[in-house]
């Protein structure tokens, strides 16, 4: 994939037109992704984006007919470059997994989310760790996952 792919990809997803700095950090984590990796991760993609709130979650839903994944983003007003980008490798890590949370899974998807992050080059590094544990909008969504 070209970075002219990733970037009409990312001006696709309509709920990112006002967001010129998450399409610039979605293009990217994108960029960073193999060939193949990016073609499993943007399938049947939608990404929703809002202002405030939760930061990131993933849905997947299996249709009759084929599967797909909703990425919920709200964005806060002040978020770090870095914090954005890890979110994003974070829950495309999801997207990777094929599947959605089960109790029995306790931890597991979280850490391979995590790992896959870090593998495109966006760790959890103790600055993301320490905004993502002090931010009042989204403490409470990240910091069982961290």
């Amino acid at each position: 994939m070209t970075k002219s792919e990733v970037v009409k990809f990312v001006k696709s997803q309509k709920s990112l037109h006002l967001y010129k700095e998450v399409q610039s950090a979605f293009v990217d984590v994108l960029c960073k992704l193999t060939e193949d990796e990016y073609s499993k991760a943007t399938e049947n993609l939608i990404v929703m984006a809002y202002q405030e709130g939760i930061c990131g979650q993933v849905m997947h839903f299996p249709p009759m007919t084929k599967k797909y994944a909703v990425m919920q983003l709200t964005i806060p007003n002040k978020i770090p470059n870095n914090c954005l980008r890890w979110i994003i490798a974070h829950e495309l890590g999801h997207v990777m997994q094929d599947r959605n949370w089960i109790n029995t899974d306790g931890n597991k998807l979280e850490d391979n989310a995590n790992k896959w992050a870090k593998k495109w080059g966006f760790p959890l590094s103790p600055s993301v760790s320490k905004w993502l544990h002090t931010d009042r909008s989204v403490k409470d969504v990240y910091s069982s996952r961290i």
